[in-house]
């Protein structure tokens, strides 16, 4: 494997050096009490205070980089004090990381395949699982296999040769608190300025660079961005048969724009096996079959070449592209029941082409119902009394309780998005990078009031304003968004059969956790028209890969709860 890690905190562990030299890892010089492996790609070094850095650390501004909480980026550390050893993973975009305790220490590793040649039996989590079917893309330290955590993006782990506990470093809150009231024509600048900084950090020596160009605002700013560094970088879009998924004539405009070279990849619902295992086993469901098409696509247009791999991905998340009204009454607690409150309620009707009745309609009813607290649970196709009331615990529940709805939307989608990062089956074992979640990025968005982002009736109105000058204006202004709805319709009739056979004759089915009379009248259905609950399908049926892949691995020795 050529990105990654495998670790061992504690003395005494046998069989790692097989196990990382048998995925091509070299053994790191380290220290006593930890034992540490990396592919041949990933970037080490060492910082002033002894930590090991594995991956990419960048100096917060004006700040000399002698620990890792003064730097960011995508880096695992690993460092051993006077009575302690630890682990840290860099916030929002650490590298993923993952533990379980083994023979007198704690195992740590990037990715399950590492695992296997330590511990081939494992046992599925079945609360992970009714959980994660409840609560969709809410990643807590919980995985799908018993015994094994996932280290979040912003803590560390601490290990005292008897037990581990787990402290965060970074939270969102602060920011969030730190509001920032200047008008978007001043924060513009200087989120174009913060954003291409990020950029040019991590394009540092990498080599060659694809960024994946939807023609959507997001990547397009990716695009300028790393124009603006001068990487050496092209560009691939995906296009579908079908216009809603042909986004090709943006994708050019952005490219002819940058002056980079633009890859066409052309994939349809006949390179789509929505039942078939998933090609890589993660610690908890991971790719989404219905996107296999774009996946194959990439590989048969990047093929063997060994590229960074850069997108747009958290662009809505990060520039609060919140589609309710809670900027609204965010406003209205912020300024009163005023004209700039019912400014912001003409900007949110504008950027949801509402009108202002509707939108005062549903801000009163948003009022009276009060704050949302908890994650939204979703039981379609569920048997409700099978899955958790309410959601695993996550170190971000704990906020200022005096935060609006508004900016709690903007922290959860962030949270949201940060469960997508190591999904896609085309960056697996790749140099992804996710520039728009930098944490010089985040932070500063975070400080941005919420009314602010729909300024002028424009959703993501800062980031809008800010590359304004370095893109084409059809894309700045465009308010649509690229889908590929038809190819997922017509994968699923295609398919339909197989899906049904797939779920309902299936593990969760078997567990009791699925409502098999919705499923055997929706699978009935004649047509799909304006229903769009066969995505729901389909995230079950992604669940059900999984597990029967999971159960389907070797075994013959204990699991992780038995070490």
């Amino acid at each position: 494997m050529r990105q990654g890690v495998l670790a061992f905190a504690g003395m005494g562990a046998t069989g790692l050096a097989d196990a990382g030299s048998h995925e091509g890892l070299h053994r790191i010089d380290t220290f006593p009490g930890l034992e540490l492996w990396a592919g041949e790609d990933v970037q080490q070094s060492r910082l002033a205070d002894g930590s090991i850095i594995i991956g990419d650390i960048f100096p917060h501004s004006g700040k000399p980089l002698r620990a890792p909480g003064d730097g960011w980026g995508d880096f695992l550390a690993f460092y051993r004090g006077a009575s302690l050893s630890g682990a840290e993973r860099a916030p929002l975009t650490g590298r993923p990381l993952y533990w379980v305790p083994h023979q007198a220490g704690v195992l740590l590793a990037s990715h399950l395949k590492l695992l296997m040649g330590l511990c081939r039996a494992i046992q599925i989590d079945w609360g992970f699982v009714a959980h994660g079917l409840a609560y969709r893309n809410l990643r807590t330290e919980r995985t799908g296999l018993v015994g094994v955590s996932e280290l979040l993006p912003g803590s560390r782990l601490l290990w005292d040769g008897a037990s581990a506990r787990v402290e965060q470093t970074w939270s969102p809150w602060p920011f969030v608190a730190d509001r920032d009231p200047l008008p978007v024509a001043e924060l513009a600048p200087v989120l174009q300025h913060t954003l291409q900084a990020a950029v040019a950090a991590w394009v540092g020596a990498r080599p060659d660079i694809m960024i994946e160009l939807s023609g959507g605002l997001d990547s397009s700013i990716v695009a300028a961005a790393l124009s603006a560094a001068d990487a050496n970088s092209a560009a691939v879009t995906f296009a579908t048969p079908d216009a809603d998924g042909d986004e090709r004539h943006y994708a050019r405009a952005v490219a002819e724009r940058c002056s980079i070279e633009l890859i066409e990849a052309e994939h349809d619902d006949r390179t789509v096996d929505l039942v078939r295992p998933p090609a890589h086993l993660h610690f908890r469901p991971g790719a989404y079959a219905v996107l296999g098409g774009i996946d194959r696509a990439f590989e048969v247009a990047v093929g063997d070449r060994e590229v960074s791999v850069f997108g747009g991905i958290g662009g809505d998340n990060v520039f609060a592209f919140d589609s309710t009204v809670a900027p609204i009454l965010d406003a209205a607690s912020h300024f009163g029941l005023g004209g700039r409150m019912f400014r912001t309620m003409r900007d949110v009707a504008r950027a949801s082409n509402a009108s202002l009745w509707d939108a005062a309609r549903l801000s009163w009813r948003a009022w009276r119902k009060g704050p949302r607290r908890r994650w939204e649970r979703d039981t379609t196709f569920l048997a409700v009394d099978a899955v958790p009331a309410i959601p695993f615990a996550h170190p971000w529940d704990v906020g200022p309780t005096a935060v609006s709805q508004a900016k709690r939307n903007h922290v959860e989608a962030i949270r949201r998005i940060l469960d997508f990062l190591d999904r896609p089956e085309r960056w697996y074992d790749r140099d992804a990078i996710a520039p728009l979640l930098s944490q010089p990025v985040v932070e500063f968005c975070l400080r941005i009031p919420s009314w602010t982002w729909v300024a002028g009736g424009r959703d993501r109105a800062v980031a809008r304003a800010a590359f304004a000058p370095h893109l084409p204006p059809e894309i700045v202004w465009r308010r649509g968004k690229g889908r590929i709805e038809s190819l997922c319709v017509a994968a699923f009739l295609a398919q339909r059969p197989a899906l049904r056979d797939l779920i309902l004759g299936g593990r969760l089915a078997e567990q009791g956790l699925l409502d098999r009379a919705s499923i055997e009248a929706y699978f009935a259905r004649d047509n799909l028209d304006g229903n769009f609950d066969y995505f729901r399908l389909l995230e079950i049926a992604d669940a059900e890969r999984w597990v029967r892949s999971i159960e389907a691995l070797p075994s013959g020795r204990p699991s992780f709860d038995q070490r």
